[in-house]
């Protein structure tokens, strides 16, 4: 088989210029009615375009790898259309792709009738105008190199190649350019996940590289890119364990607390620290900027203590009131400046500075059994630092109270709490196991600026114990007493269902930036595999 020219017909470019025009038209029209629109017609609108730009990503994509394909860069643009036929056509040339350059068209390189025979001088051809396809999609377009190589880079993995036949092999990852053909996702998040599949790759087996790619081809369909950013950083945690470690030779060089010298009566320190010292250093920090906190502080008050429950983030046990919300002038970088100084005040009031130990409940890990004794492949979860090695958990298992909670396979809580009307620490601590922050769909606020909330309200005969109960910050706990949310317990686990308005389907979602579902992929994959 050869490729060879045919005829010219009005093809994609012709429809995409008249799809340019009609967009220019309504981008006019959107422009004009958009103050004046309905709120539902306005929020449709929007959705649409963001449809409609998922697709020209793809569109863009596919014209990237086309046009390395084609060898443009070094070709030119000519003008006749290329398709497979056989015998070779009379102007076919043993280069693949190679056509006729007409060299009057913009960004057009030397033709290759340009030699000896054509013009009987015996004169060499001049170079390629381009060095290569990403070279020549920046002149063209006007995008930066690094743009167009992205393109390049995620269009080799998603669409088919091109066999000799002329058939369409398979894509390297077939999940992920369905998605992107069908314009279900971003071509950002399918940068994201190629690259991450593409980074542990020499360390993954086959069926783990397919199901990190099946997972979070489904999962960034269904949450923002926001989150998928998290659960792309989860799925490579899990399946490189070891990671890009800090060498000892790192450490020394940039690890510690440099001052940086007093100006405008400030001093400047800078922090590097590793995850697990970042973890200490942010819980200790975070106490000052719980908003929850916040609210039952007065201005003269310095902090958490240790007799004070509510300063670490817990529930009053009396459920009563502790006086009105103060507003705190300071920024968010002062409050964790003065929570930082808080604790050392703390440590330095009590006298004793113990070497190993000492009851340390703010500082909290979550990671599964297995996970911990290595057994199984995963990581664990740190409140404020997130994702972190077993190797890490397993140091500061050393140095701490391990609680444990039983959990099943899905990872539900499987003990019951005490009837009660609020929930106590006890409580907290297994919620805080299952669902380590804010349960509902896509919110990142951490477990300790997080609220106990009813799923059955108390006052409707719902118990106080941990099947009842599911981590809120104060903005969804409000949004779900409005009452248009549900929520539903399947095996242990909270679900949440939007209104009709929001979803028509009311498709139950999970919040996907603090479950991964890593371990149950793997197990199916493995499975799979034999």
């Amino acid at each position: 088989m050869a490729i060879g020219m045919l005829e010219e017909t009005d093809g994609a470019g012709s429809s995409l210029a008249a799809l340019r025009s009609e967009v220019l038209r309504i981008a006019d029209e959107f422009v004009q009615d958009s103050l004046l629109m309905s709120r539902r017609d306005l929020a449709d609108s929007v959705a649409f375009t963001e449809e409609l730009a998922k697709v020209v990503e793809f569109l863009q994509l596919v014209g990237a790898r086309a046009v390395e394909d084609q060898n443009v860069a070094a070709l030119g643009e000519s003008s006749g259309r290329l398709g497979w036929s056989d015998p070779p056509a009379p102007s076919d040339t043993s280069t693949p792709g190679a056509a006729v350059s007409d060299t009057s068209t913009p960004g057009a390189a030397v033709s290759d009738t340009t030699s000896a025979t054509a013009t009987g001088t015996g004169r060499k051809k001049p170079r390629p105008e381009f060095k290569d396809a990403a070279d020549y999609l920046r002149g063209r377009l006007g995008i930066s190199r690094t743009e167009a190589r992205r393109r390049l880079r995620v269009a080799a993995d998603i669409l088919p190649r091109r066999q000799l036949t002329g058939e369409l092999g398979a894509a390297k990852l077939e999940h992920l350019g369905e998605a992107l053909a069908e314009g279900a996702i971003s071509g950002k998040a399918a940068t994201m996940i190629r690259d991450a599949v593409d980074r542990v790759r020499p360390v993954a087996a086959p069926e783990a590289l397919a199901a990190m790619e099946e997972n979070l081809t489904r999962q960034a369909q269904e949450t923002n890119a926001d989150v998928l950013f998290t659960l792309v950083a989860t799925w490579e945690a899990a399946l490189d364990q070891d990671g890009a470690q800090p060498s000892p030779e790192l450490l020394k060089a940039r690890q510690g607390v440099f001052y940086k010298g007093k100006r405008n009566g400030l001093h400047k320190l800078e922090i590097a620290a590793t995850d697990e010292q970042h973890e200490y250093i942010a819980t200790v920090m975070n106490v000052a900027t719980n908003p929850r906190i916040a609210a039952n502080r007065a201005p003269s008050e310095s902090g958490a203590s240790s007799e004070n429950p509510v300063a670490i983030g817990a529930e009053p046990e009396n459920g009563q009131d502790s006086g009105q919300a103060w507003e705190d002038p300071r920024t968010r970088e002062q409050q964790l400046l003065d929570g930082l100084v808080a604790g050392c005040k703390l440590a330095l009031a009590t006298d004793e500075l113990p070497d190993t130990g000492g009851h340390r409940p703010q500082v909290m890990v979550t990671i599964g059994y297995q996970q911990l004794r290595g057994e199984i492949a995963g990581s664990g979860h740190a409140v404020f630092g997130g994702l972190v090695t077993p190797k890490t958990a397993r140091r500061i298992a050393c140095d701490a109270d391990i609680i444990p909670v039983v959990l099943g396979s899905k990872g539900e809580i499987l003990d019951v709490g005490r009837k009660q009307r609020f929930f106590n620490r006890a409580m907290r601590r297994a919620l805080v196991a299952r669902d380590k922050g804010c349960a509902f769909p896509d919110c990142c606020i951490p477990a300790v600026w997080a609220e106990a909330h009813h799923i059955k309200p108390w006052w409707d005969g719902g118990l106080t114990e941990v099947v009842n109960g599911t981590l809120l910050c104060s903005f969804h706990h409000a949004l779900m007493d409005n009452g248009n949310w549900e929520i539903e317990v399947r095996q242990g686990i909270p679900w949440f269902i939007p209104p009709a308005y929001l979803d028509p389907e009311r498709r139950a979602r999970r919040n996907l930036y603090w479950h991964a579902g890593i371990p149950e992929a793997l197990a199916i994959a493995a499975q799979a595999a034999g």
